[in-house]
C-alpha cells in the first residue's frame, strides 16, 4: 500500500495540467500522475487543432517545437463543395500532440509531480477512513495506492467517474465515431483549416483537413452512427478522400470516439474530480476539447490542492469545482448543444443556398459574426434555430 495526496489518472492535457496546478498551488503535497500508455502523447487520437487565445493561457506557441502549423484562415465547404472563406485573422494552431503532451508532462515533473507511464488504473474503492484505494497494473506487476483526492482525466472511457458512482453515460445520438488519416502529397492552402458539412459526407458531423505543413495534413471526419447508411466512419472518410484528394499517400491512421454532449451533471464526488473528456467537457458543436481539457485540469488541480490543505475533501467542498466550470464554459456548452440539436434539421440544399448567400459578403468583412447575422437576415427560417441556441 502506497499513499499520495493527489492521484491523477490520465496524462493527457487535462491530467498534466491538473497535476501541475495541484503541485504548484501546494508544493508540500505528493502528486502522482498516471499514464496507461508507454509514452505520454502517443498514440495521437485527435485532429490536433487548438484556438490561439485558449492555448496562450497555458503555453507560448510562437516558435515552440510542439507546434506543427499556425492557422490564419478557415474555409467552410458546403455539401456541393462551394467554398466559404472567412476573413483572415489569428485563428489557431495545429499541434504535434506527441510533443505537446510530453511538454506538459515534463513541466509537471519539473514541479515535483511523480509520473508513472505504462501504468493503468484497474479499479477503485473507498477505505474506512474515506480515502480512495486505486488498484494499479503496470510492467512491475500490481500494486495499490491510497489517495486523498483522485482526479479522473481518463478520456471518453471515464472509468474513474464510473467507479465513483457518477453518471457518465452518453446518449447514442451524442457519440460521434471518428476516423483520420495523415495524408501527404495533396494540394490545399497550408494556412487554412477546411471543414465540410453534408448528409452524404459525414451525417451528423463533418469532415476536416488540418494542415501539418505544406502538402501534409490530418484529414478525417466524425459522424453519428445512428444517422449513417450502414457504413462506418472510415468508409465515409475513404469516399471523401477519393473524391477530394485522390493522389495523396496515407502515412498514418487512427480511429476513436468524440462525445458531443454537455458536461455531466456532477463532475465531482467525495474525494473525486473528473476533468476533460471524462466529464464531457467538449464543445458539443465543434467537438474540440484540448483547451477545454486544460482549463478543466487547471480548476481541478487548484480545487484539489485547496481542499486537502483545508482538511476537507468531501463532495460538499468539491462541488465548487463543478460550479466554477459551469460558469467558465459549461453553460456555454449547454447552449452549443442546443444549437447542435437545432441544426440537425438543416438539410444539404439549405446549406448550399446559405453558402452562396454568405459569399455575397465581401471577403474582408466576412467574419463569423457577420456571417451569422447575414444568414439570419437572408434566411429567416434560421431564426427558430438561433432562438433555440439562446433560450
Amino acid at each position: 500500500m502506497r499513499d499520495t495526496d493527489v492521484l491523477v489518472i490520465g496524462a493527457g492535457p487535462a491530467g498534466c495540467v491538473a497535476a501541475w496546478e495541484a503541485k504548484r498551488h501546494a508544493p508540500e503535497l505528493d502528486v502522482v500522475l498516471l499514464e496507461r500508455d508507454r509514452a505520454v502523447g502517443a498514440p495521437v487520437r485527435c485532429a490536433e487543432g487548438v484556438g490561439d487565445a485558449g492555448l496562450r493561457e497555458f503555453a507560448e506557441p510562437d516558435g515552440a517545437p510542439w507546434v506543427a502549423r499556425k492557422i490564419t484562415r478557415v474555409i467552410f465547404l458546403a455539401p456541393d463543395d462551394t467554398e466559404v472563406k472567412v476573413a483572415e485573422r489569428d485563428v489557431g494552431w495545429i499541434l504535434d500532440r506527441t510533443r505537446f503532451d510530453a511538454f506538459l508532462a515534463a513541466r509537471a515533473t519539473a514541479a515535483g509531480v511523480t509520473l508513472l507511464v505504462g501504468t493503468e488504473a484497474a479499479g477503485m474503492s473507498r477505505d474506512a477512513d474515506g480515502r480512495w484505494r486505486v488498484e494499479l497494473r503496470g510492467a512491475g506487476g500490481e500494486e495499490t495506492w491510497r489517495a486523498r483526492i483522485v482526479i479522473g482525466a481518463d478520456g471518453v472511457e471515464a472509468m474513474v467517474g464510473r467507479w465513483a458512482g457518477l453518471d457518465t453515460r452518453v446518449p447514442a445520438r451524442d457519440m460521434e465515431s471518428c476516423a483520420q488519416y495523415v495524408i501527404e502529397g495533396i494540394d490545399f492552402d497550408p494556412d487554412a483549416i477546411y471543414l465540410q458539412f453534408g448528409e452524404r459526407i459525414a451525417p451528423g458531423g463533418y469532415a476536416w483537413l488540418f494542415p501539418k505543413g505544406p502538402g501534409i495534413a490530418n484529414v478525417g471526419l466524425g459522424l453519428v452512427a445512428l444517422k449513417a447508411d450502414g457504413r462506418n466512419a472510415r468508409q465515409y472518410l475513404d469516399g471523401w478522400i477519393a473524391r477530394r484528394y485522390p493522389g495523396g499517400a496515407k502515412t498514418g491512421y487512427t480511429v476513436g470516439g468524440v462525445i458531443v454532449h454537455a458536461t455531466i451533471k456532477a463532475a465531482y464526488s467525495d474525494g473525486v474530480l473528473v476533468a476533460g473528456d471524462a466529464a464531457h467537457m467538449i464543445n458539443p458543436l465543434s467537438g474540440g476539447g484540448i483547451v477545454n481539457a486544460m482549463k478543466a485540469g487547471r480548476l481541478a488541480g487548484q480545487t484539489a490542492a485547496a481542499a486537502i490543505c483545508a482538511g476537507d475533501t468531501g463532495a460538499g467542498r468539491l462541488c465548487a469545482y463543478h460550479a466554477a466550470w459551469m460558469e467558465l464554459l459549461g453553460e456555454d456548452h449547454v447552449r452549443y448543444y442546443r444549437l447542435k440539436r437545432a441544426l440537425e434539421d438543416v438539410d444539404d440544399a439549405f446549406l448550399n443556398s446559405l453558402a452562396r448567400t454568405v459569399n455575397a459578403i465581401p471577403l474582408e468583412k466576412r467574419t463569423l459574426g457577420r456571417i451569422f447575422t447575414h444568414a439570419l437576415v437572408k434566411h429567416p427560417q434560421l431564426i427558430p434555430v438561433a432562438a433555440r441556441f439562446f433560450l
